[in-house]
Order: C-alpha cells, then structure tokens, then sequence
C-alpha cells in the first residue's frame, strides 16, 4: 500500500549540521516548516550570525525568532549569566516559544515534528497534543558521555576547569525521549549508551550525519622512508579536550620520542597541556583558526587523528576523508572509517595502543600510500542518503 506523503516540521536551535535534516526533507517536497532561533533570511546581521541561512532553503517556510533570541542573548551578557545556566535557560525559552509559534501549523494534515534534545519536550507535547508523530534529533550519547567526562576531568586532577552538567538538563532529557515515537542516533556509539540508560531500544533508529564536502582532496605521495626532513604529519583538530582524547595523541608522541612524527593541534585548547610538550618541537599548538586557514592543514596532513573517547558521531572525520586524509579514529563514535582500508579504528584507547600504530605506520609507509587512495567520502554520508533515511523512517511511523 503506497502511505500518503506527510508533511514535516523541523525545529533547531541555531545552524546545526548546517540544517541538513531540513534541506533532506525540502529538496523532497515534505518540509511543512523550519523552526529555528536565529534566521537571517536576507536581514543584516552581525559576525556569524549572518550566516544563519542556506540557499538551498530558499522557498522553505522558514520561522525564526530572531528579534527576541537576539535580545535574549543582550540581556544574559548585560546579567553576567553563563555556562549551564545560560544554556538551561535558553533551551527552556526556545522549546516554549516555538510550541507557541507551531499551534497554526499544526492544525493541518498531522505529519510529524522534529526537534534536537535538549530544547524539545515542549514541542514534542504541543505536536502529540495535535496528533502528530514526533523525532527527537539524539545529538550526543547522553548521560554516559556526561559521566565519562566528569571522571576525565577528576582523573586529571583538572576538575576546576569543568562544569558538570546539572541533574534539571536530564530531567528535561528523560521528558524528551518519553515524548518521541523515534529517538534518532547517528551512531551505534550513541544507540547503545541510550539503551543502558532506559530508552527503549525499540524506538531508537540510527541514522548517520550527512556532510557535503568544502575541501578539495589534494594528491599525496608518501616518501619511501620517513625521516627528520619528512616526517609523518598527524593532524589533530576540533576541540582539543580530554574527551576528544588530545591527551592519548600527546602522550603517544611522548612514548616515541626517536620517531620521525609531526603533530599539529588545531583549534581551541580546553586543558592544561604538560609542559613537556611545548619542549617537543614535533609537537605544535595552533590554537584556534578561521575556517578559511582549515585547508591547508589538511592539505599536509598524512593521517587524521581521532581517538575520542565519546562523540555522537564525530563529523571531522567526514572532513579529513573528503579531504583525502585517511583516519585514526576510536570505535566510540560514528563508523566511517573501513578497517585497514582508509585508516584504523582503535578498540583499544590507550596512549600505548596509538604509539604502536603510529610506530608501525613509520615503518611501512605504503600503508598510508594505500590509505590515501581509499580517502574519500562514502555517499552513504550524503544528504541524498540522509533524505532517504528520513523518509524510510516516515513510512515506519505512518505504518505504526
């Protein structure tokens, strides 16, 4: 029986995964309305903020509060309110204010509403309250990432630099999942952390990120040998924290203090590096760049390093792989990375089970030739195949 095309209302806070669930479901005619705080839509808007817009949305019923988020945001600077405070607040506002926004729309055809954790109980009840069937958009792998880190932290005696998340953000969690037919995960990762905290393993469906390339591959050719003039060049770039596992990739640089390695850390450095690694001249920390500067470290990069502890899906290591870099990556986030064939997924994360690869890598380098012409970024990453997955998905809450 051919299920009727329904209509979809997706709601986010900010530009997250650049709205690719709302542009899977517009480029296919069923995206009834985007929900979103901030939207720019052709007003001029300060910084970053003007690029809280896609064109490929243009012609979408697009919804934004932009006026009050804006003044929202004034007033919690003018009152010094930050960390989760701030945030606790935010989502609380933007839940309660886009259930408002939605009554009109919600009054047609019943389809279904799609909201991200954390700022979606009050829309997912005013959708169910109107018969309409309800996504909640997983973005991370819950209270067992929340945990992990707070011992990272302790573990690293660094407990002072972290701020652990408030038990009134899992209340409001635990509402979310009660109020989804569909709890949506882009990893197994985060499928099986949900289960061990009591969602039912029934309404979890997996579905990865989808990522559109930004970079070109560059052709690389690794020498035969590596050696003081030509080392092997480890890019490490994100978020530079104890749950992105910087700590393993210092550390392993540390246990192979003779080999021919170069390691570049871009982005912001959120923990205390030792002091030994500013006396490492393999090892430098660039700290922040503009996306624009991002290039060109993957262009001389030869592998990828991203041995995380914890992520919900781990979109860098898309980028590297568009980039034509080949991945380091754990086995606790999404699988992108085909064992053996464009990288390695580490099962171990220990600092001594990434020397030893590391170590290996320097010895055979026609490993990381083989590596480089299987970097590439599989179409089952694609928006197209996101969209698909979307509606594969409808028809299952349709025949529910």
């Amino acid at each position: 029986m051919m299920l009727e095309a329904a209509p979809w209302i997706v709601c986010q806070i900010g530009a997250r995964e650049n709205y690719a669930v709302a542009r899977a479901l517009h480029g296919r005619g069923r995206l009834a309305a985007l929900m979103t705080d901030v939207w720019a839509g052709g007003a001029p808007l300060p910084g970053r903020l003007a690029e809280r817009t896609h064109p490929k949305l243009r012609g979408a019923r697009v919804r934004g509060i932009t006026g009050r988020a804006l003044a929202r945001e004034m007033l919690d600077r003018a009152r010094g309110r930050g960390g989760w405070q701030q945030i606790l607040a935010r989502n609380a506002w933007f839940q309660r204010a886009a259930a408002r926004r939605l009554q009109p729309l919600l009054q047609g055809r019943p389809g279904t509403v799609f909201a991200y954790s954390y700022a979606a109980g009050d829309i997912l009840a005013a959708a169910r309250s109107a018969g309409w069937r309800t996504v909640l958009g997983q973005i991370d792998p819950g209270p067992v990432e929340a945990r992990l880190v707070d011992a990272l932290y302790a573990e690293a005696g660094q407990g002072g630099a972290h701020e652990p998340i408030p038990p009134a953000y899992w209340d409001a969690w635990r509402r979310e999942t009660a109020l989804a037919d569909v709890v949506l995960v882009n990893s197994e990762w985060s499928r099986r952390a949900l289960v061990s905290e009591g969602v039912p393993e029934a309404k979890i469906v997996t579905v990865p990120l989808a990522y559109e390339p930004t970079l070109s591959p560059h052709p690389r050719t690794p020498p035969a040998q590596f050696d003081a003039e030509r080392p092997l060049r480890l890019l490490f770039l994100g978020q530079v924290t104890l749950r992105k596992g910087i700590d393993l990739a210092l550390e392993a640089m540390r246990a192979l203090p003779d080999l021919p390695l170069r390691l570049d850390v871009v982005g912001p450095l959120q923990v205390a590096a030792p002091d030994w690694v500013t006396g490492d001249r393999r090892i430098t920390l660039h700290g922040p760049v503009p996306r624009s500067a991002v290039g060109r470290f993957y262009a001389e990069a030869d592998v990828f390093l991203f041995p995380t502890r914890s992520d919900g899906f781990g979109l860098t290591q898309l980028e590297a792989l568009s980039a034509g870099v080949p991945v380091i990556a754990s086995d606790r986030c999404g699988r992108v990375v085909r064992d053996g064939v464009n990288g390695q997924v580490l099962t171990a994360l220990h600092a001594g089970t990434l020397a030893e690869v590391l170590r290996g890598l320097v010895e055979r380098p026609d490993r990381i030739a083989a590596w480089h012409e299987a970097a590439r970024l599989d179409p089952r990453f694609g928006l197209d195949a996101l969209g698909r997955a979307l509606l594969d998905l409808d028809d299952r809450l349709q025949a529910a």
